[in-house]
């Protein structure tokens, strides 16, 4: 080999191992922060400087442990120095301390590669570990707090949150309560309230805001603590004419705002609900806890002054403080030999307050006596336990009397006058529906007569008239309640869901799901009116299914150890929308029972 062919060779293998090592050495990978102070209330961010090529994208998901992710962002640069190439890739990724303390950014995987661990050291939050009064120092601080930590189940419980404040601030947002261990009706009470108010000799703005909860089973459940994000103040920006040197011109300034901000969280503090079951001394069948709950009722006329076939309007209402419409009992009347009842559809209303949400239901009945007589209105009673005084209570509407009298007496004209000798001498009878008035009438008898004959013909026409339109509004009724013989595709999909989601749950085991499935299935088998409780549910069913579903609603409100079984409750809902289906798929629906059966026979049957 010649000297030439050495030299070749020596190159091309010292060429070769320069090759290998740079794949040797791979991407060089930097971490950092953008800053050296961080603060647990503050969002700051991690910077990834990648030189060189790597083989994947960042897996940046192993930062949660520690961190709350708001945002990444990329930038590329490429430099020539000296004839030589180099690019390099930053990523930064905007990030939130969960905790104050020494923190770890962990490896990072870019493919093959992975960046190095970093310790950071996290400070406290300005306000973090003070109370309201002590925690002046900060320029934003939350007050969190509850009116009761240890309510019963489906209590209402008022959380308030005050947002206190001495500086502007801009683009803020007030995170939503969020629970674990259980689950809480949440409800925000009307619109936030604004006011100054004066703390350890500081004047603070105050923005306060308001919620009920209803935890909906008992036991331990924690609300995480709120987060405010919020940009503040952080100095002045330095602005320069580009014809050189600085301006303040005040239409630049207010026009593009020389003012920085910088992005910050304030957290508040997380809070403990530790929910009670059913009280035991309960004797109630459906558990309603309230501050205040009345039942009301109201009469269209005199109940000592009713007559057959004239009807009569009854309205019942329940009014409750503290209670949301899912919890109020149905309203209804027992049915009662004589009289026909006609209820509407009730009429609901959920209202919220400063002091919280109250509910009120209400419930029209049309009420005909068919015969005369005096008829008792059984009493209503409601148990329910108030929460002000830790005790059961009953509201209740008393029994009535209802008199019922025959139909009006109808007055009849007065015979023709005959001549002397065919005319018909009196016999001193009279008819017990009639009454025969004396051929000689006097003018104003006579005015009087047929003032009598047009009330009589017009009250005729308005009872005709009434009947026509009770008789077209249940039939109009009765056909809107009809369910159609093929089912819209969407409803069917939601119908086949629910029973698939009912039988999951089942399958499962789990009281909640089988609750939650229950529920949603309820507009399946009462499309017109679902319950929308399990206790509501039980009392449209017979046994055993209401007893099984009496028993899932004590598991999970009264923290009772009681065996429920849901393949029977599966079984009965099953049986139970079959016999509805087969009903309203007959070939026809039973006719309508009249509403004045006396019509049919002779006016004076009524």
């Amino acid at each position: 080999m010649t000297g030439t062919s050495r030299r070749l060779v020596y190159m091309a293998g010292l060429l070769l191992l320069l090759f290998l090592s740079g794949l040797a050495q791979g991407a060089q990978i930097r971490v950092e922060t953008d800053r050296g102070d961080v603060a647990a209330d503050e969002n700051f961010q991690i910077v990834f400087s990648v030189e060189g090529d790597v083989d994947g994208e960042p897996d940046f998901s192993v930062l949660n442990k520690d961190f709350e992710l708001l945002g990444t962002s990329q930038s590329r640069s490429v430099s020539i120095v000296n004839g030589k190439t180099s690019r390099t890739t930053r990523y930064l990724v905007n990030v939130l301390p969960r905790r104050s303390g020494e923190l770890m950014i962990p490896p990072v995987r870019f493919g093959s590669d992975k960046s190095p661990q970093v310790k950071i050291l996290v400070k406290d939050s300005a306000a973090q570990g003070r109370s309201s009064a002590a925690g002046a120092d900060a320029s934003v601080f939350l007050e969190v707090a509850v009116d009761k930590e240890a309510p019963y189940v489906q209590q209402q419980v008022m959380l308030t949150v005050r947002i206190f404040s001495s500086i502007s601030w801009r683009e803020a947002s007030l995170s939503e309560p969020e629970f674990k261990g259980g689950e809480v009706l949440v409800q925000k009470l009307g619109e936030d309230r604004s006011y100054q108010k004066q703390r350890a000799g500081k004047n603070w703005q105050v923005i306060e805001r308001r919620y009920a909860l209803f935890p909906q089973q008992s036991g331990e459940i924690r609300m995480q603590a709120l987060n405010l994000r919020l940009r503040i103040p952080a100095g002045r920006k330095k602005r320069h004419s580009p014809f050189g040197g600085g301006f303040n011109d005040p239409f630049f300034d207010d026009f593009f705002s020389n003012q920085s901000y910088r992005n910050k969280v304030v957290r508040g503090k997380p809070i403990t609900l530790r929910v009670k079951p059913v009280p035991a001394a309960f004797s109630g069948g459906q558990w309603l806890i309230a501050r205040d709950i009345r039942l009301e009722e109201s009469w269209s006329d005199d109940l000592d002054k009713l007559k057959t076939g004239e009807p009569v309007t009854r309205t019942l209402a329940i009014v409750a403080d503290g209670v949301t419409l899912g919890q109020l009992p149905d309203l209804g009347m027992a049915e009662i030999h004589g009289l026909r009842i006609y209820p509407d559809e009730p009429v609901a209303r959920e209202q919220a307050t400063g002091a919280g949400i109250l509910s009120t239901s209400s419930r029209k009945f049309a009420i005909i006596p068919v015969r005369p007589g005096e008829y008792r209105i059984p009493a209503i009673a409601l148990k329910w336990w108030n929460s002000e005084t830790d005790r059961e209570e009953v509201a209740r509407i008393p029994p009535r009397m209802i008199k019922v009298a025959g139909s009006a007496r109808v007055v009849a004209p007065p015979a023709p006058a005959v001549p002397g000798d065919m005319a018909e001498k009196p016999s001193g009878k009279t008819d017990s529906t009639r009454e025969v008035l004396p051929p000689a009438i006097s003018p104003a008898a006579d005015a009087n007569k047929w003032l009598l004959a047009g009330a009589v013909l017009f009250l005729a026409l308005w009872l005709v008239t009434l009947v026509l339109f009770l008789r077209l509004k249940r039939r109009v009724s009765a056909s809107s309640r009809e369910e159609p013989e093929t089912m819209p595709v969407a409803a069917a999909a939601d119908a086949k869901a629910a029973w698939k989601a009912l039988h999951e749950s089942v399958e499962k085991g789990d009281a909640a799901e089988m609750r939650e499935a229950l529920l949603k299935l309820a507009p399946v088998v009462w499309p017109e009116q679902p319950p929308r409780s399990l206790e509501a549910m039980a009392q449209r069913v017979g046994e055993p299914l209401s007893g099984e579903l009496q028993n899932l609603s004590r598991v999970l409100y009264a923290d009772e150890n009681i065996a429920w079984d849901g393949q029977r409750i599966e079984a009965g809902m099953k049986a139970l929308h079959a016999a509805i289906g087969k009903k309203r798929h007959g070939k026809k629906q039973e006719a309508l029972r009249p509403m004045y059966p006396a019509l049919k026979g002779n006016p004076g049957d009524i």
